[in-house]
């Protein structure tokens, strides 16, 4: 009997991957990491088909430079917002301070953020793709259904929670702002 992995396995394994990534790296780095898949997003989806036509021949640098390649328009745009992920989140000259939270409130934050950080990426990535590929995967994938079902949510979600995690933080620590008594 052979076992052919699908797309559901492929895309839990994603999910658990990146939980496990975020909950090793904590919670500071795992927001750095959900900012930067933002930012990823944006240029990915910006400039995607400029860097596209640029590899196509279709687009002159400088008036002189050019190259000729045969990368789909998906790989482009996966690749760009894939490589703005590792350096942002690398080499990124942000840092994200969260207060001292610790204990299991820290650590459900953790995980959740990672999950959505993970769906954002994964959600992402589909929609990348040319709209044939798309409904392929959305047809053979219950669980790219239902990540692509919830698309706004990974989106609107991590951002809401930020705030709400800010909130909370500030909060725990005596109100945050309050001025130092001389």
């Amino acid at each position: 009997m052979i076992v052919v992995p699908t797309w559901d396995l492929f895309i839990t394994l994603f999910f658990v991957v990146g939980i496990g990534y975020g909950v090793i790296l904590q919670r500071e780095k795992i927001l750095a990491t959900l900012i930067s898949t933002y930012i990823a997003l944006a240029v990915a989806s910006v400039w995607g088909d400029k860097v596209f036509e640029f590899f196509n021949g279709n687009s002159i640098l400088f008036n002189q430079f050019w190259i000729r390649s045969n990368m789909s328009e998906f790989s482009i745009k996966a690749l760009l917002f894939g490589l703005m992920i590792v350096l942002l989140t690398l080499k990124g000259d942000f840092s994200v301070s969260m207060g001292k939270s610790e204990g299991m409130v820290s650590t459900i934050f953790v995980v959740i953020y990672s999950f959505l950080t993970t769906g954002l990426i994964v959600e992402s990535i589909i929609n990348f793709l040319p709209q044939t590929a798309k409904m392929t995967i959305l047809n053979q994938s219950d669980v790219a259904s239902l990540v692509m079902n919830y698309d706004v949510a990974w989106v609107v979600i991590p951002a809401l929670l930020m705030i709400v995690g800010g909130f909370l933080t500030a909060r725990s620590q005596g109100g945050g702002n309050a001025p130092a008594a001389g």
